[in-house]
């Protein structure tokens, strides 16, 4: 028997396709939450079986990359947009997105990892008198404001650089541009930091001086 030129997919590969309640349980998220990402543009249109809508198990790659980039920082319009922009290479613009953001929440390679720095710092406040719990006091408050700078170089670094390329369409002319800013952003960050933070403590121990010298006097 002559072989059909248009065979039909196997029953199995249909079945591979997943409704979005089945994708909802494999990427913990709730059916409302993932209809309201499909009204954004987030999902792909449903293949329409009857009534009910199916998926390729491709998409769940696409929701988790979502999560991720989310959780990061990335609005939901801004991945909207990003998706929008990259049109039948989306996932590429998600993946690209991911690589160009890692120099910025990604713990440069160095000479010494941060964990060990951090080590060594509380071990040498320790050794001036501090006690434990005065040394996890305070590394938990200056954790509290290291966040926050962290996220003002974050919050410049997409709206200046990142946004503006999603919004032209993402130029490829424009690629490596946005690959060297990417790499320079987080060392330039800790540059002005450290900076700024010895202007600040100079002028914090001579106010200090002057204080004492004050009190003394009195």
């Amino acid at each position: 028997m002559q072989a059909s030129n248009n065979p039909q997919p196997s029953p199995r590969v249909a079945d591979e396709a997943i409704t979005i309640d089945e994708l909802a349980e494999r990427v913990g998220m709730t059916v409302r939450n993932l209809r309201e990402w499909r009204t954004l543009g987030l999902l792909p249109r449903a293949e329409m079986r009857g009534r009910v809508g199916h998926y390729s198990p491709a998409v769940v790659e696409r929701v988790e990359r979502i999560q991720k980039l989310h959780g990061e920082g990335f609005t939901l319009e801004l991945i909207a947009r990003m998706l929008d922009a990259g049109g039948e290479a989306a996932d590429e613009v998600m993946r690209l997105a991911g690589a160009l953001r890692a120099p910025i929440t990604e713990e440069a390679a160095a000479t010494e990892p941060a964990t060990d720095r951090l080590a060594r710092i509380s071990a040498s406040l320790e050794e001036l008198g501090l006690s434990l719990d005065q040394v996890l006091d305070a590394t938990a408050r200056v954790q509290a404001h290291a966040e926050g700078m962290a996220q003002i170089f974050e919050q410049i670094w997409m709206e200046h650089i990142w946004e503006p390329f999603i919004e032209a369409g993402m130029p490829k002319e424009e690629l490596p541009r946005i690959q060297e800013t990417a790499m320079r952003v987080k060392p330039l960050a800790l540059e002005a930091v450290s900076a700024l933070f010895t202007v600040a403590m100079d002028a914090q121990i001579e106010k200090g001086i002057a204080r004492e010298v004050g009190r003394t006097a009195d």
